[in-house]
């Protein structure tokens, strides 16, 4: 068998490289790079081998010498997690209903034109997590170009949409908070475009939680507990409906919302963080205390010698909810003040958010919002602490990438993989728009034996062990396509 002599080539070369290494025990290093080196190796010739063995199996098939007239026989390479690996796959005309395909790609699942295996989109979207596309290129130890152009594609041909996951049970809880805020994000169009063109765009970011505690690995630092992430661009007010909607399906489709007895939305006063008050059920408004706190700062700075007599008054005003005071008083500030802006602001902002900001101050419940932290790790790390420029769709799917990361870990990125290519071959084949029925194991399998078994009731398997589980098991695969 193939398998049992790249075995036997892979022992031959470890013990040699083992030979070598015990000759000189200080190259740790050149005896650790040659086991990788033959482990890459041995894994490579078996996916090609497996696949082209499939390739085989699928030619060799009576169901297929009905349907289909071979046309020829090439050879394919995909990039995968460890290198290039080549196989034989054969085309097909399709006598029934015409047209051309090679059925390996059809059993496999993989487009025509697709380079990567699942792994290795998943090893280049994990790096593109941390860094540039240009570094992310390098990741797979490949002998074809990788461009950074080609690893943009495949973070922009990202699922714009994830289908969620229903919950095993719903949550009980009395309280949720909702705290929001965004990332302003470089726009860059090219080099041919006019500058003009490159203008700024803001990367909205939502997250829910349930309760703060104090983080048991970090004294005196808090940790949200059971938090979820919301990201992406949503331009406009239909995308924000659009976001606001996401995150109370959230909720509906998690916790109990007979038990909810109220939501806490926290932002920086924003319009569109406002508008998911109006949206969400059992929601406030509430003012962020750290946007309070730096617009009082600003305005009681340009009372001079007198601001922390100012500070002082503003906080007083306040804590005993004397709206006309705090009116009066930042009138009075202005009057005396050279620069009247901060304090304008200040005023805009308290007196327009009057509601949010007593009850950010006087609702125990109501804590610190830490979302400029959350958009500085879950974002702006990416997307604009460092000279960068992105297309809108690219930043868009990027955040996306990132959040879901932070939401279901790197080992479930190969999920958004498969649901990514789903849907792309779903829209070339015009079926994307299909709603798709829930059907019960029992009943996926009944049809699935049903239409098998009159092929298989004829299968006449003349070969035993492992080769006839293979070639029954590739027959039932044809007649699933």
């Amino acid at each position: 068998m193939v398998i049992l002599s790249l075995l036997d080539e892979l022992v031959n070369t470890i013990l040699k490289a083992e030979e070598k290494f015990l000759s000189n025990p200080k190259d740790l290093h050149t005896f650790e790079t040659s086991v990788k080196s033959s482990t890459d190796q041995f894994a490579r010739e078996i996916l090609g081998g497996v696949l082209s063995e499939l390739n085989q199996l699928i030619y060799d098939s009576s169901w297929r010498m009905d349907k289909y007239n071979v046309q020829r026989t090439d050879q394919r390479t995909l990039i995968s997690s460890f290198g290039d690996v080549t196989f034989d796959c054969t085309y097909y005309k399709n006598l029934i209903e015409g047209g051309y395909s090679y059925l390996l790609e059809d059993v496999v699942g993989i487009s025509c034109r697709e380079r990567f295996t699942e792994a290795a989109e998943v090893a280049i979207l994990t790096e593109a997590l941390k860094t540039s596309y240009r570094e992310a290129a390098k990741v797979i130890p490949t002998k074809s170009k990788i461009s950074p152009t080609t690893v943009m594609n495949k973070v922009h041909q990202i699922a714009d949409e994830m289908p969620p996951e229903e919950p095993h049970e719903l949550k009980k809880v009395d309280y949720l908070f909702i705290e929001a805020d965004e990332d302003h994000v470089a726009e860059q169009h090219g080099r041919w475009r006019p500058k003009e063109d490159n203008k700024g765009f803001i990367c909205r970011l939502v997250y829910v939680y349930e309760y703060k505690r104090e983080d048991p690995n970090c004294k005196g630092r808090n940790e949200l507990v059971g938090t979820f992430r919301f990201s992406g661009l949503y331009p406009g007010n239909k995308g924000v409906t659009k976001l606001w909607e996401k995150v109370a399906d959230y909720i509906d489709n998690n916790y109990d919302y007979d038990e909810l007895k109220q939501i806490f939305i926290t932002g920086d006063g924003a319009g569109w963080i406002k508008s998911g008050a109006n949206i969400i059920d059992k929601s406030l408004y509430c003012a962020d205390k750290f946007h309070l706190m730096k617009y009082i700062n600003a305005a009681s700075n340009q009372m001079l010698d007198e601001k922390d007599i100012a500070k002082s008054k503003l906080y007083k005003y306040l804590g005993k909810k004397e709206k006309k005071k705090f009116r009066e008083y930042t009138n009075k500030m202005m009057a005396s003040a050279n620069n009247q802006e901060p304090i304008e602001k200040l005023q805009t902002y308290v007196l327009g958010n009057w509601g949010a900001v007593m009850r950010t101050l006087h609702d125990e419940r109501v804590q610190g919002c830490s979302a400029e932290g959350h958009v500085s790790h879950d974002l702006s790390h990416r997307l604009s602490s460092r000279p960068m420029g992105w297309s809108q769709e690219g930043a868009d799917r990027m955040a996306k990438l990132r959040i879901y990361e932070k939401n279901f870990g790197r080992a479930k990125i190969i999920k958004l993989v498969k649901v990514s290519r789903e849907k792309r071959i779903a829209q070339k084949t015009g079926t994307d728009d299909i709603e798709i029925k829930p059907a019960s194991h029992r009943e996926v399998m009944a049809e699935y034996y049903d239409q098998a078994r009159s092929y298989l009731d004829r299968w006449n398997v003349t070969i035993g062990g492992a080769t006839a589980k293979k070639t029954a098991a590739i027959r039932t695969q044809l007649n699933l396509l």
